[in-house]
């Protein structure tokens, strides 16, 4: 597992409300993504499928099943060419302007059963997120 945290001069609440915006629009918070497409969603869960591009070039197809609860939102893999496990985005309230955002990424290789160890990946959406949040 790999995690990364920052914390930006928001309320909980605002950071909150682009974490559920993030669900249907992840093109705005998480490098290389593409072609989004919400397959399912009700009041538990949604079903996302899109495109990831990764830093050498490669594309893969990923769905994805999302929860939440409050404040925090789970990326799990459904369907991943390479990795099974999860993502998972954290908001906690520093003070009445101030929350920390923390990802952590929780995926092992399929294949060779290696855990993902790459920090730049969570590194770069979480100051991603942060650079959408402070232009909004």
């Amino acid at each position: 597992m790999v995690s990364y945290s920052e914390i930006i001069d928001k309320p909980i609440s605002e950071v909150w409300e682009h974490f559920i915006y993030k669900i249907d629009y992840p093109q705005y918070f998480v490098p290389g993504v593409s072609n989004v497409f919400i397959k399912e969603k009700n009041k538990d869960f949604t079903i996302r499928e899109m495109d990831m591009t990764s830093a050498d070039g490669n594309t893969n197809r990923i769905i994805e099943k999302i929860t939440s609860t409050p404040y925090q939102v789970v990326f799990s893999i459904i369907n991943h060419p390479i990795y099974i496990g999860h993502v998972d985005n954290f908001a906690e309230k520093i003070s009445d302007t101030q929350t920390k955002i923390t990802f952590s990424i929780n995926w092992i290789n399929k294949e060779t059963g290696e855990v993902f160890m790459n920090q730049t990946i969570a590194k770069n959406a979480v100051l991603k997120t942060i650079d959408y949040i402070k232009k909004s």
